[in-house]
């Protein structure tokens, strides 16, 4: 699937108006929970980095629970809506760029799902590397076997990689994590926690 992230990247560019459209505009349900979670045990001088963060949805939520949060996306059309929220955000893609400082947590919801196997590979090493001493990934995934390009959602061709639970460790080991918690929430999807050394 060479060049399936940058085509990914262009539909979402293209129809930026249409993610946003298709998003739900506040955090609820299992994605909160999950957030929550997240942010239970950190401090408030804890740094967050939030990979693919699109409009800020999540973003703004973990900002009004109190914490500074570093947005980044790969797409400038996202990147400038994050400003305007008056968020901090910074043109970045995790498959070419270095992450700029060292994170106490890195959040990435629906990112990581857009990169074949070897890619994602690669961003996990990466982002392992970008995390303090006992820092965390999190990510979620869709379930299922397989590879698949979709038009659902925002009318242009995205590639998706689906996983299941059991495919995950291989690769948190690899990548050098030290422990991890993968927990099954809403339909089809797969939430991840992974812990830095």
């Amino acid at each position: 699937m060479a060049g399936s992230n940058e085509k990914t990247l262009q539909s979402y560019a293209a129809r930026l108006a249409a993610y946003v459209d298709g998003t739900a505009p506040d955090v609820s349900g299992a994605v909160k929970d999950w957030i929550d979670a997240l942010l239970a045990d950190l401090p408030p001088s804890a740094r967050l980095f939030e990979l693919g963060a699109a409009f800020g949805r999540d973003a703004a939520y973990i900002r009004r629970r109190g914490f500074r949060i570093e947005c980044a996306d790969a797409v400038p059309g996202f990147v400038e809506t994050l400003r305007a929220r008056g968020l901090k955000a910074r043109l970045f893609n995790v498959l070419t760029d270095d992450l700029p400082e060292i994170y106490d947590l890195i959040f990435a919801n629906a990112v990581l799902l857009h990169f074949t196997g070897d890619e994602f590979a690669l961003a996990l090493a990466k982002l392992r590397c970008a995390l303090a001493a006992g820092g965390r990934l999190a990510f979620s995934l869709k379930r299922g076997r397989g590879e698949e390009w979709s038009n659902a959602k925002i009318g242009a061709p995205r590639y998706f990689l689906h996983w299941e639970a059991e495919d995950l460790p291989p690769f948190l080991r690899a990548a050098g994590f030290a422990s991890w918690e993968i927990a099954c929430a809403r339909e089809n999807w797969l939430y991840v926690t992974a812990r830095a050394p």
